[in-house]
């Protein structure tokens, strides 16, 4: 294991502690900003071999590829109401490669990448694209090359939120946009699981977190300090009860509560290359 980075706004004060892992591995909050994260994390290789392998994966490939094509269709018909239309896509966490297979499909020229080499070598293979494997910011990709940047629950799995996010400040252009999907923290679900947690009311406290493969926690607004901290100027967030697919009549009711209070379990942000000073120079690898 290795030590997490600590959050970029940290001004010396205490960390809060909010539960332990394990000896010697706190789930702590940053006491300016809000955010929480575990403060051990493992080190890429390490990852990749005892957590990212195919098992990992079973339940992705082993869904109706159906549901998950429409799913993933919505998606980046909403990615492309921000773009005007298909362009260059970096999906970063790709897994399977089901959202690239349906970005071809659409026109997209997609490219993926993921910690895992089992899965990276999946795509690669199976779709025929640029697979990359290991942590984006160690990855080199060109700067100012992708229209759209795509992290679909996988901001929670890095070591570094931070470097992450600044990685793809630097290769999203300037008029491309990026859309960041993790868990919310903030959610009236995970609210209450923690409020039970913290009293001991769950024969298993804190299992909401996923600490086994999580290790930053989200809200609303800690992932837009997060974004705006790495580079990125923040458009538009939401999180609705229901993200795709028939809703109830249930849902459609409360879909608007939920999403106008951010209390879904899903948060969405979209955002863009914040402008830099005239004369800024680019980094290129």
């Amino acid at each position: 294991m290795t030590s997490a980075r600590k959050c970029r706004c940290r001004k010396g004060a205490p960390l809060k502690r909010v539960f332990s892992i394990a000896p010697g591995n706190d789930v702590v909050e940053c006491p300016d900003c809000g955010i929480q994260y575990a403060q051990l994390v493992p080190e890429p290789g390490e990852a990749d071999e005892s957590i990212y392998g195919y098992e990992y994966f079973r339940p992705e490939l082993e869904q109706k590829v159906e549901r998950r094509r429409l799913v993933f269709s919505a998606l980046l018909a909403e990615v492309e109401s921000f773009t005007g239309g298909p362009g260059r896509l970096l999906d970063v966490g790709a897994g399977d490669g089901a959202l690239v297979r349906v970005a071809l499909e659409r026109g997209w020229s997609p490219e993926a990448t993921d910690i895992s080499s089992v899965m990276a070598r999946h795509v690669g293979e199976n779709l025929g694209i640029p697979a990359h494997h290991g942590p984006l910011e160690e990855l080199s990709l060109e700067s100012d090359r992708y229209d759209a940047v795509v992290l679909n629950h996988v901001l929670e799995h890095v070591s570094d939120p931070f470097t992450t996010l600044e990685t793809v400040a630097r290769l999203v252009r300037e008029r491309g946009v990026v859309r960041v999907e993790v868990p919310n923290l903030g959610s009236l679900s995970s609210r209450w699981k923690s409020f039970q947690s913290r009293y001991r009311l769950k024969r298993n406290p804190w299992k909401h977190y996923a600490t086994g493969h999580h290790y930053w926690y989200f809200t609303p607004r800690t992932l837009v300090h997060t974004m705006e901290t790495s580079g990125l100027s923040v458009l538009s967030t939401r999180a609705p009860a229901q993200q795709w697919g028939e809703m109830s009549p249930w849902i459609r009711l409360v879909n608007p509560i939920f999403d106008r209070w951010r209390w879904g379990g899903h948060l969405v942000a979209y955002g863009r290359r914040a402008v830099r000073p005239r004369g800024a120079g680019q980094n290129s690898v």
